[in-house]
């Protein structure tokens, strides 16, 4: 990454970083924080050299690991982010990231975006998966059954931890596939299901 002082802001990203050289990187992330005792803006950008390197592999539809072409599996689940598998530890992290203001409530069945979403009141008692935050209103994770305070264990056929490790799982299938997934509801119940992944949203 490069990081500069120019103005780069939330909303800037995919823009060109110039310099007297030319365009020089591609904005990826910033910040505009300013007051009494906070730090100049920062920028962050991708190196241009690494940007067209990854748009020739789009073009040309190699996808890898780290490029998706096309748009994205969807299972239809929030959860967090991260390396922990504890799913306490997860809501925990979550809860911290909320500032205590969203704090722990019940869910609904379902959701249509995540601007409402708190940690589930009732979590799975799983001791390794990832939580489950929200189920999005009529998607395969929806029709299956899934809500909010279960735990993924397991998907496509390998065990499932962290968060992180749930997203790399999902990355290596397509729309159209059908997985198979295993969760613990909070009840404590196992579940195992086929599920067909529909288009997610572009990433």
């Amino acid at each position: 990454m490069i990081e500069t002082n120019a103005d780069v802001v939330p909303g800037d990203s995919g823009g060109p970083l110039s310099s007297s050289a030319g365009v020089i990187g591609m904005d990826t992330a910033g910040n505009d924080v300013s007051g009494p005792g906070q730090g100049p803006a920062t920028g962050f950008a991708i190196p241009i050299s690494t940007a067209m390197s990854v748009a020739r592999q789009i073009t040309a539809g190699q996808a890898s690991i780290t490029v998706a072409i096309g748009y994205p599996p969807f299972l239809g689940v929030f959860v967090g982010s991260g390396s922990s598998s504890s799913p306490q530890a997860q809501a925990q992290q979550q809860e911290q990231q909320q500032n205590g203001s969203g704090s722990q409530g019940s869910n609904p069945g379902c959701f249509t975006s995540n601007a409402d979403l708190t940690v589930p009141s009732a979590i799975a008692p799983a001791h390794s998966g990832t939580l489950i935050d929200g189920i999005i209103c009529g998607s395969p994770a929806a029709s299956a059954g899934m809500t909010a305070g279960s735990v993924i264990t397991a998907a496509g056929g390998e065990a499932v931890g962290s968060p992180d490790d749930f997203s790399s799982i999902l990355t290596r299938f397509h729309p159209g596939d059908t997985i198979s997934v295993s969760w613990v509801s909070p009840s404590g119940q196992h579940t195992t299901s086929r599920l067909h992944l529909t288009d997610g949203p572009p990433q």
